[in-house]
């Protein structure tokens, strides 16, 4: 089995090949390889020439041109956040940056700060014109990241290279949170796959999406705040056990996994673009 890690958009990639002709797997990681590390040129809230970066400075002064794909990411996004009644949200950023989730310099906000910041949330400040691929922010401060669904993107697109280059079987993961399963290995029925309460299941053709608060949170007083922010109420939403979403695309199952860790009653919603669901507590049609 052919295995190759490498850093990009924060996170590690992992991809694994049941292939025995060693140059072959090579070049085609580096094909994944470098995809990944353009989008994060494109998408990354950290690289300050990236796409992103350039967008948040420039576009509540005049309407910006993207990429076309970067529009259909918009777009994309503009979907989910009505989809979710607002808990699917890339314009939380003010909020991660107030709570010290971007900077990593950890605080509790007072109040104020926090109804302040909550002015600038909301995708209705982002303006798409779909004949240009012009985008403009409605307000200044408004602020986008795709740290609840960039992932997934990224998978998807590796996905898409994987088949053009007539790999059937292979399994790419970012961060053990995303990931997608492409046929099977050899002699087995599926890429075996650890849920976090500790079973296994067997995937093919699928993608995951998990979100939890287990590894990015702080504590203050005996409280725990973790880095998913509802943008609904500006607080870090309550921490539960992580949210395991399976179904066929994996940009769904990256923001619908943190849209549902924020608000558990919008379950019935990922299962109607999901296989199945796994919270912990039972819900009718979901997968336990």
């Amino acid at each position: 089995m052919f295995a190759c890690h490498w850093r990009a958009m924060g996170t590690e990639y992992v991809l694994h090949l049941p292939h025995s002709d060693l140059g072959l797997a090579e070049a085609v990681a580096a094909e994944l390889r470098e995809e990944t590390r353009r989008l994060e040129r494109q998408l990354s809230l950290y690289l300050p020439d990236s796409d992103l970066c350039y967008l948040n400075a420039h576009a509540h002064k005049h309407p910006v041109r993207v990429e076309p794909e970067l529009f259909r990411l918009l777009q994309t996004c503009k979907e989910l956040h009505e989809l979710t009644e607002g808990a699917f949200d890339p314009t939380v950023t003010p909020l991660l940056r107030l709570w010290g989730f971007v900077d990593k310099q950890f605080r509790v906000p007072p109040a104020e700060a926090v109804e302040e910041s909550l002015e600038r949330v909301g995708m209705d400040f982002v303006l798409l014109e779909p004949e240009g691929c012009w985008v403009y922010y409605a307000l200044p401060g408004v602020e986008l990241s795709f740290g609840a669904i960039g992932k997934g993107w990224a998978i998807a697109q590796c996905v898409r290279i994987l088949r053009e280059l007539g790999i059937e079987s292979a399994l790419v993961d970012a961060g053990g949170s995303t990931l997608y399963a492409l046929g099977a290995p050899p002699d087995a029925e599926g890429w075996l796959f650890r849920m976090p309460d500790g079973s296994e299941t067997l995937l093919r053709d699928v993608a995951v999406g998990v979100s939890g608060d287990a590894e990015q949170y702080f504590e203050a007083n005996g409280v725990r705040y973790g880095h998913i922010i509802d943008p609904r109420t500006g607080y870090p939403a309550p921490s539960r056990p992580p949210v395991t979403l399976i179904g066929d695309d994996p940009i769904l199952c990256d923001a619908l996994s943190t849209a549902l860790y924020i608000e558990p009653s919008l379950s019935k919603i990922a299962l109607t673009r999901c296989r199945s669901v796994s919270v912990s507590t039972a819900i009718d049609g979901c997968s336990k």
